[in-house]
């Protein structure tokens, strides 16, 4: 009883809190700053790595050859020092900084990438970015010979990556791919320490696999701005400033601490007590009132904007009825999805008819997608077979816990489909750790899905639904569709190469439609800017956690200073300069 009592009393406390600010001192004592994230880790092992938070904890633990700006995020030299690029735009040479070192204090080298990019094309490591490899000349065929088991598997060697001495290292392209060098920031390129994970190699024949330990303290060894010291699942990670890291002095966070709770509401909680320095998203519950109290000048520590992201329903084209594109068609023409922005999120969100988010990459225009017909719907259900849903098989919507708005989405979604459709649902939740396992087992009929463009380019969402790519989901798999990725990926014009793209998405949002597009993501911080700095909210939502760090008073804005919601500058690639720094 007092349980029942509490809660409500708990909410209304919270809810006529929204409109002050936490401006109590920090405690006492020189405690890590806590950076607190929506979810769990899921893994620390930068091959396996797909979920947000997984990537943000690798972009503070480890360093590429190059990493990204902290304020455009253009590539900007990172192991390695400066690079030189062919007139062809083939060749990359890159070289790397004396001073780069492990948490250990041994020396990076040019083996430790190609150590980690061999793993990472082998199938037995199940890759989620291994495609991103393939742009590397003779690493599809290399990746296809192992997952074909081969009985002459071609050799490594053929692999366009070459160590021409411990601190040099050449990368062959199979054609240009002008996003290659932002591609080399993300953490499916991070070197790894081989000395490290070989106590923990566990041999099959001729393959070699690891044990998740290696990814665990004290053996993790990395080579980025921070080191593991502690890992309590489901609660934080600890890290504390590499004394090795060779730009050590940009570092000005001696302790970091990236926390997660049970819910957003428990996260809040956390933050308006001061527990908690940094909230790297907007809690559910609370987020139009936060959002509208920012747009009111009532709130300053609300940091808010429109993102390189995408909200929608994918379809597991498994399905006995969803493999008929007519019925996936159906499903998203009776979408209201107007509706689900005003009166389920109620946030500034743009609902979209498109997966790449409109307006976003300079030069690249999406389709039109297609506008809400319920008329249209009913007509491609019953050519399907399933005239007002009759005969159609109850279809199982899979969310994710993370957040309270999936239910509610959900539920909305539902009861569209019902009323426009007579398609009857139900809604199944799952904690975030299991409902992965389901959707990479298929075992869901549509799922409640977000990406955040790993790249500014199109095909960050296009290849998405090519032909056996590990984050292709939903199953879909077309050959017109591969032809014109393929044909794209050889195409040096930009804006040959754009158009080729468009049709591919025209296909996807107009003909096919293997996952209902919703809205354009909105996305934010909580945290008081006079208190934090080093942060930036930039529209591909990369948190850099190298330059976080407590401001001293002399260093605090003025409010003028304080943008909410303010734009990211643009990001240029200049794909033919040499960069350098001194070592």
């Amino acid at each position: 009883m007092k349980r029942t009592l509490l809660l409500p009393s708990l909410l209304l406390l919270l809810i006529g809190a929204l409109g002050y600010e936490w401006t109590a001192a920090p405690p006492a004592g020189r405690r890590p700053l806590v950076f607190c994230q929506a979810g769990q880790i899921h893994t620390l092992d930068p091959a396996k790595m797909t979920w947000l938070q997984d990537i943000r904890a690798a972009l503070a633990l480890w360093e590429g050859l190059v990493q990204y700006n902290p304020r455009t995020l253009a590539p900007m030299p990172g192991v390695a020092r400066r690079w030189r690029i062919s007139d062809d735009a083939r060749r990359y040479t890159f070289f790397l900084r004396r001073s780069a070192r492990w948490s250990n204090g041994s020396p990076v080298t040019a083996q430790d990438f190609l150590f980690a990019w061999r793993r990472m094309l082998h199938p037995a490591t199940a890759a989620g970015y291994v495609t991103m490899f393939f742009h590397v000349a003779g690493a599809k065929a290399y990746f296809d010979s192992r997952a074909r088991r081969s009985q002459h598997p071609v050799p490594f060697s053929t692999v366009g990556v070459r160590a021409l001495n411990r601190r040099t290292l050449r990368i062959q392209l199979r054609y240009p791919c002008p996003y290659f060098l932002s591609l080399l920031a993300f953490p499916p390129f991070f070197p790894l320490n081989p000395q490290a994970m070989r106590l923990f190699a566990v041999r099959h024949g001729r393959q070699i696999s690891y044990n998740p330990r290696w990814t665990r303290p004290p053996h993790l060894v990395t080579d980025g701005p921070y080191e593991l010291t502690a890992w309590r699942f489901h609660q934080y990670l600890a890290l504390r400033r590499n004394p090795y890291y060779w730009d050590r002095r940009d570092v000005r966070c001696r302790r970091l601490r990236i926390a997660n709770y049970p819910d957003a509401q428990a996260a809040f909680l956390a933050y308006r007590s001061g527990m908690v320095d940094v909230l790297s998203f907007l809690p559910g519950n609370f987020a139009p009132e936060l959002v509208r109290l920012a747009q009111q000048g009532r709130r300053h520590d609300v940091h808010y904007r429109t993102v390189f992201g995408t909200y929608y329903y994918l379809c597991n084209c498994r399905h006995k009825a969803l493999a008929d594109p007519r019925v996936r068609l159906a499903l998203d023409l009776a979408l209201d999805k107007r509706a689900i922005v005003r009166d389920i999120t109620r946030l500034p969100q743009r609902p979209v008819n498109v997966l790449v988010p409109p307006g976003t990459i300079a030069g690249y225009h999406s389709p039109r997608g297609l506008a809400r017909n319920v008329h249209q719907a009913r007509r491609l259900l019953a050519a399907a077979g399933y005239p007002d849903g009759r005969g159609l098989p109850r279809l199982k919507i899979l969310t994710n816990t993370a957040a309270p708005m999936n239910a509610r989405i959900a539920e909305a979604v539902a009861a569209m489909w019902r009323a426009q459709l007579g398609v009857r649902s139900s809604i199944t939740q799952e904690e975030s750790k299991i409902f992965h396992q389901d959707m990479v087992q298929g075992h869901f009929d549509i799922a409640s899905a977000d990406w955040y463009g790993d790249y500014m380019d199109p095909t960050t969402w296009l290849d998405l639904f090519r032909t056996g790519n590990p984050n292709n989901l939903s199953g879909f798999s077309d050959a017109r569709y591969d032809a014109l990725l393929e044909r794209a990926g050889r195409t040096a014009n930009s804006t040959r190469r754009f158009e080729l793209l468009r049709q591919a998405e025209t296909i996807l949002v107009e003909q096919q439609m293997p996952a209902l597009p919703l809205f354009q993501a909105l996305d934010g911080m909580l945290y008081n800017g006079r208190r934090v700095g080093g942060l930036n909210l930039n529209v591909r939502l990369i948190t850099l956690l190298k330059y976080i760090h407590r401001r001293r008073p002399r260093e605090v804005p003025s409010r003028s200073t304080q943008r909410i919601g303010s734009r990211s500058s643009t990001c240029r690639q200049r794909s033919h300069d040499s960069f350098g720094v001194p070592t």
